[in-house]
């Protein structure tokens, strides 16, 4: 049994983002450079190697955190935090938020990106809220193809230990529980771009 889950069991709107897949990319490589990404590369370190949980990102520590340079990491750019558009990204990517809107019940959605040669260890994740279970849904937006390199997302079931790996690709869906343990690595010598949706399961 797949450690990965089904969208379709809980929105099957999703689809909308892939059947407008090369819409959105265009959208998003002709924007990418006036988007506003920050830089979480060290509290997801740090919060990983000391808990074994991903770094929350909220409000606060959104507008806290630096912003993104050349060097390399974790990168997330803003769109949506329960029901309020950030404007500040999503004035620029129309056809995204409008295609977002129409998906409804997502809690939190960004565009992230996870440079060449970097990895998130091990780790968990808590739900945004307590008691509102979410199903994190990364989308493969811009994902180069290398030969001999790749991105990857691996799951471990916590009872046998088993790894379940999958390779990022564009216009694919991976879908899971924060709270499977999971980690994240980037071979390739570009980086790789997801949209990340935390999708309500029982809005």
């Amino acid at each position: 049994m797949s450690l990965f889950v089904d969208y379709n069991f809980f929105n099957p709107r999703l689809k909308l983002l892939s059947d407008k897949f090369d819409l959105i990319k265009k959208e998003y490589i002709l924007n990418r450079d006036n988007l506003e990404f920050k830089d979480f590369t060290e509290q997801q370190d740090k919060n990983i190697s000391e808990y074994g949980k991903g770094y929350p990102i909220g409000v606060e520590s959104y507008f806290s955190a630096p912003q993104k340079t050349d060097k390399p990491g974790w990168h997330m750019a803003g769109l949506l935090y329960a029901n309020y558009l950030y404007n500040r990204n999503s004035d620029f990517l129309p056809i995204l938020t409008e295609t977002l809107k129409e998906i409804q019940t997502l809690n939190v959605c960004a565009i992230n990106i996870l440079d060449s040669g970097v990895s998130l260890k091990w780790h968990n994740d808590d739900d945004y809220e307590e008691g509102v279970p979410t199903l994190r849904t990364l989308w493969g937006l811009e994902v180069p193809v290398e030969d001999g390199k790749q991105s990857i997302i691996e799951m471990k079931d916590n009872l046998t230990a088993e790894v379940e790996t999958k390779v990022f690709k564009e216009n694919e869906f991976y879908c899971f529980w924060p709270s499977t343990e999971h980690r994240i690595e980037n071979t390739l010598s570009l980086p790789r771009t997801v949209v990340a949706i935390d999708l309500l399961t029982n809005p």
